[in-house]
């Protein structure tokens, strides 16, 4: 949800979502964990609860969904995600995120505790061969270069910190 408009705003991350209510819908989930609060106190939405309502807006009925909105980060998500799972007595977790965040994800949830089953979506890669070159860069590419640095960044610190593998 946009914190201006107060709108549904999607953004590049939306097969994450889209994923979950296919889960669901089929029947190959019984529920699902939202995950994330707010990651700056000024925040006025909370991420797990913008995730609830878009998959009620998507048709799945609410009481499907759990809703964790303490965490800030990753590994915070990961401790949240399974005290949740815990005192509702789930068992296996298959957690959707992002490809490129599969590995920090996967690290911060064993650091917890747990192995848990990941299911990446949202891969941002392409085939060179089918596109055709350009002599000027393109601004996406700076944005694609920031994301990967922050996720490169993210899994050193999360290691360092031991939030996840040595």
């Amino acid at each position: 949800v946009s914190e201006d408009s107060g709108t549904a705003a999607y953004g590049e991350n939306a097969e994450r979502l889209i994923v979950t209510a296919q889960l669901l819908r089929e029947g190959r989930a019984p529920v699902a964990i939202l995950s994330g609060g707010r990651t700056d106190p000024r925040d006025r939405v909370i991420e797990a609860h913008a995730l609830r309502d878009q998959l009620v807006a998507l048709g799945i009925d609410p009481s499907r969904l759990l809703v964790e909105d303490r965490s800030r980060n990753t590994r915070e998500n990961a401790v949240e995600t399974l005290g949740l799972a815990e005192r509702r007595g789930l068992g296996k977790l298959l957690v959707v995120t992002s490809a490129f965040h599969v590995e920090r994800a996967r690290d911060c949830f064993r650091a917890a505790g747990r192995d848990v089953e990941m299911l990446p979506v949202d891969f941002r890669s392409f085939d060179p061969t089918k596109r055709v070159p350009h002599l000027l860069p393109r601004a996406r590419h700076l944005a694609d270069a920031s994301s990967a640095i922050r996720e490169l960044a993210g899994r050193l610190v999360y290691r360092l910190v031991g939030y996840g593998r040595g």
